[in-house]
């Protein structure tokens, strides 16, 4: 099945990175050990095409990031790791597989930008959407979904739209597209919760005014809430802005059943949510690429994922469960 010579999913990932592990912490190699175990499960899933992670040169991280910090990082792991902030690890080989994720990313980006597929999904750790220019934080030591950006803006994107749906807002990649009139970034977030930013007020800078779309959601926030929210704010900010290519900050952490927050999620608000985007992407004729942020309830991130992905391909079954 193919639309205008396209797949409508293929998808990457890093494994597990086992060697980016501090045991006791929430983001660790079971997450992606489990969505893995999830895909190959289901025949229609294992049945996905796969890519290869592309290689990165170090320089490609200075897109979004200030040279100072890549080499703060790739230093600490020399000098054995240790602790950037209380939250947030960087062992010895942290650096490697921070890097892999990077170039999961990448070859999920060139995909879809080269006309192959509507949707690449990585599949990937660590996450990223906290990491700031100058700063690692929030489980994150480079930012996925802002490289990936840039990326695509020199391989000749005009415009993008980075929709980020976890639970806690990507502050990392606000900041790093605050005064990039090229650039839609949109988030869906708790508040109050970790970073304590993204304030509705905050609206993009001085060259970006209105490009950036915070929609604060309060503890308690049922699916269905959630999808109004969506889409009367975000998909209309899309619309509007109408860009190339969607970057998706894909953190299922907004799930009833996750530890660190308080939405009230489930597996159909995303496969929903994905099916919303599936169509902008098809009415557009545009692409997008999805990232894996959050999540740390082990079953239901791996069949949050799973419902996003059989949504990506037209599969998600219809008519039942609560959103």
């Amino acid at each position: 099945m193919s639309v205008d010579g396209r797949v409508p999913l293929t998808w990457v990932s890093t494994g597990p990175a086992s060697e980016h592990e501090v045991p006791g912490h929430p983001e660790r190699p079971d997450r992606v050990s489990a969505i893995l175990g999830h895909l190959a499960s289901d025949p229609a899933l294992a049945a996905l095409p796969r890519l290869e992670i592309a290689d990165v040169e170090e320089s490609t991280l200075h897109l979004a990031h200030t040279a100072e910090h890549v080499a703060s990082l790739r230093a600490l792991g020399q000098r054995g790791g240790g602790w950037v902030d209380p939250d947030t690890y960087c062992g010895r080989f942290s650096y490697a597989a921070a890097l892999r994720s990077v170039g999961a990313a990448l070859a999920a980006a060139d995909a879809v930008i080269a006309g192959r597929a509507i949707h690449a999904f990585s599949l990937s750790r660590p996450p990223g959407h906290h990491a700031t220019t100058r700063a690692a934080m929030g489980f994150c030591l480079l930012n996925n979904v802002a490289i990936a950006a840039r990326w695509a803006r020199r391989r000749g994107v005009s415009k993008l739209a980075i929709v980020d749906i976890d639970v806690h807002h990507g502050n990392g990649t606000e900041e790093i597209f605050w005064e990039d009139p090229s650039v839609l970034y949109t988030s869906l977030h708790q508040w109050p919760l970790y970073p304590g930013t993204g304030a509705a007020s905050d609206r993009g800078g001085v060259t970006a005014p209105g490009l950036t779309v915070n929609v604060p959601v309060p503890p308690g926030t049922t699916g269905e809430q959630w999808l109004e929210k969506f889409d009367a704010m975000v998909l209309p900010a899309i619309s509007s802005f109408a860009p190339e290519l969607l970057l998706v900050s894909a953190g299922f952490d907004g799930h009833a059943a996750d530890p660190l927050a308080s939405l009230l999620l489930t597996e159909p608000t995303y496969a929903a949510v994905a099916g919303r985007l599936d169509a902008v992407c098809v009415e557009r004729g545009i692409g997008a690429v999805w990232l894996l942020e959050g999540g740390y309830d082990l079953r239901a991130l791996a069949e949050s994922v799973g419902a996003t992905l059989h949504a990506l391909v037209g599969r998600y079954p219809s008519g039942g469960g609560v959103v």
